[in-house]
């Protein structure tokens, strides 16, 4: 049935560059999305309904479909859909995909466990966060494995040097400075008693001196770091939905913050250093 559904879409190929475009186009709607009805999960969630789900257990299980797609659409995809190139596990695009589950592994494994508390997630957010990761998990390991069209040769060091250099250490610093504001957020959440605290309270530290959202903006930095590294056209996607994503829930909690701290600090940006 998969490959009858593949042949009357062209072949997967033209399935994978509609798919390619349908999500790049989808970005400018999360984030109109996102700026009329907010972002309805963590500290913005309010919902405590019959489609509420645990916020932790969601979470570990929407972040783990991510590597899961990106390995299963890399490896063993081929049984069940029909390639008309030739496929490519390079030392190259094998290290691509080691980091993107080394950033998967602290994403939906250590991160939420180290969480004091996580508020209830509607089953509407979780779904579509699965389908989002499905489709960037599918995307990105298609990419490396079928349609890069060999770019990452044993050459592709020498000849991308450059971009190697500059997208790893932008993936390494963001990923790094995420944690690192991460770590400052549960601080909060988990003062010197061990006790989760149900208070909110204004962040210190690090980025958070210019942004309310650091942990945000060094997320993007490290996909887009990704992007750079990888010249991927799934990986820069994957950046710019992020942003998308990101952005304008950075800019409602700013205005949170602003909201319940009186005397909030009247110099800090949203996301992004000096701009917003």
């Amino acid at each position: 049935m998969t490959y009858h559904l593949v042949d009357a879409l062209g072949g997967e190929e033209d399935v994978y560059f509609l798919l390619l475009r349908a999500f790049q186009i989808s970005c400018v709607i999360v984030v109109g999305g996102e700026l009329v009805f907010g972002s309805p999960y963590g500290s913005q969630s309010t919902y405590k309904g019959a489609l509420a789900l645990n916020g932790r257990l969601t979470w570990v299980l929407m972040e783990l479909v991510s590597p899961v797609a990106l390995l299963y659409s890399y490896y063993a995809m081929d049984s069940f859909v029909p390639v008309t190139r030739s496929k490519s596990h390079s030392l190259v695009s094998i290290a691509f995909c080691a980091l993107w589950i080394v950033h998967y592994v602290n994403r939906a494994l250590v991160y939420p466990l180290r969480l004091a508390s996580r508020k209830p997630m509607h089953i509407g957010i979780g779904l579509t966060s699965c389908l989002f990761n499905t489709l960037n998990g599918y995307l990105n390991g298609r990419w490396f494995s079928v349609f890069s069209s060999g770019l990452y040769n044993e050459d592709y060091l020498n000849t991308h040097t450059l971009q190697v250099v500059f997208g790893l250490c932008l993936f390494v610093l963001g990923m790094v400075g995420n944690i690192y504001h991460d770590n400052i957020l549960m601080g909060l959440r988990r003062p010197a008693t061990g006790k989760p605290n149900n208070r909110y309270s204004v962040p210190v530290g690090g980025l958070f001196a210019m942004v309310s959202c650091p942990h945000y903006f060094c997320e993007v930095v490290e996909w887009t770091g990704y992007a750079i590294l990888t010249q991927s056209p799934a990986a820069w996607t994957f950046a710019l939905a992020t942003l998308c994503n990101l952005l304008p829930r950075a800019y409602s909690i700013h205005k949170w913050y602003q909201r319940e701290f009186p005397k909030y600090p009247a110099n800090r940006k949203a996301m992004i250093p000096y701009i917003i």
